[in-house]
């Protein structure tokens, strides 16, 4: 049985999803870009989880995002579902897009976490020794101050000319509300030197190894069949917390410890029968799909 998760609303997450195989199938051309914008537009506008800084990579994408709803499980089922189908279709394909293995969905504990994560998304395809800024990536990038408005338009093929959905969609990739202390320049200002601090790292590194970055026009002609040279890293450890502060990831860990045993105490009640029996906040499947009553306050949770 897989641990239940709590999601609270007006989380902030760090999600990575790979592809099957790491197989290029999001390969940044212009029909790809087109429907990853206009996929993740829209599962944004149906669910409300707001864009902080979203980079999409040839093989996996990552995304600092924030839950206000606890709506991220709908988020990503829409995302990743609707994306699989459209890019499919795009490419003539009918495997599975995406790994088997589950999205990875780390909460950020802290502003200095947040912007830690922020800046390693936006670094990635830097970092990865692609393209020699980010701001040079041909894929789908954005964060606040670097291509703030994600603007997307239905694509053409998968989606119906005449059907429901919207023709056009504009979101606005927003600074989480952990920052809403620091005016505008300053939060961009740190950010950026978060960013700028990653880049030069990843410059010095290729440097000492006397390699070039891969360039844009390389990345945009790779097969979508094609995987990275480098080997796969299996069996690592798949982190649901970060948190600098040592003290700070102790605390989050009590908590979901107890958001844990307080489910499973519930769930084993619930399951002989009672109907009574009140599940703690945070609980999703359950409250979403079958309705069960949940305590309005999180466990430990301020």
């Amino acid at each position: 049985m897989t641990a239940p998760r709590p999601i609270l609303p007006d989380q902030v997450y760090l999600v990575t999803r790979r592809c099957t195989r790491r197989q290029f199938l999001l390969t940044p051309t212009e029909r790809t870009n087109e429907i990853v914008r206009y996929c993740l537009a829209l599962a944004t506008k149906h669910t409300g989880v707001r864009l902080n800084a979203v980079c999409v990579m040839s093989n996996h994408w990552h995304g600092v995002v924030t839950d206000p709803s606890a709506r991220l499980p709908q988020f990503l089922g829409r995302f990743h579902g609707l994306l699989a189908k459209a890019q499919n279709a795009s490419l003539g394909r009918w495997e599975n897009l995406w790994s088997s293995e589950k999205a990875s969905i780390v909460q950020l504990s802290s502003a200095a976490d947040v912007l830690a994560k922020m800046a390693y998304t936006i670094a990635n395809p830097t970092a990865a020794g692609l393209v020699e800024s980010p701001a040079d990536w041909p894929g789908v990038i954005a964060s606040p101050g670097l291509n703030q408005n994600l603007s997307a338009r239905k694509p053409q093929g998968f989606f119906a000319s005449a059907g429901p959905l919207p023709d056009s969609i504009v979101v606005r990739v927003e600074r989480p509300e952990v920052f809403s202390q620091l005016s505008e320049l300053e939060f961009l200002t740190r950010l950026n030197d978060a960013v700028d601090a990653l880049v030069r790292r990843a410059r010095h590194e290729l440097a000492t190894r006397d390699s070039k970055f891969l360039g844009a026009a390389t990345v945009r002609s790779q097969s979508f069949d094609a995987t990275p040279s480098a080997l796969a890293v299996h069996r690592e450890l798949s982190p649901t917390i970060a948190a600098q502060s040592a003290r700070t990831r102790v605390h989050a860990l009590a908590r979901k410890d107890a958001f844990t045993r307080a489910y499973r105490c519930a769930w084993q009640r619930y399951r002989t029968g009672a109907r009574d029996v009140k599940f703690p906040a945070g609980t999703y499947a359950l409250r979403v799909y079958a309705a069960v009553d949940c305590d309005p306050d999180p466990l430990g949770h301020k």
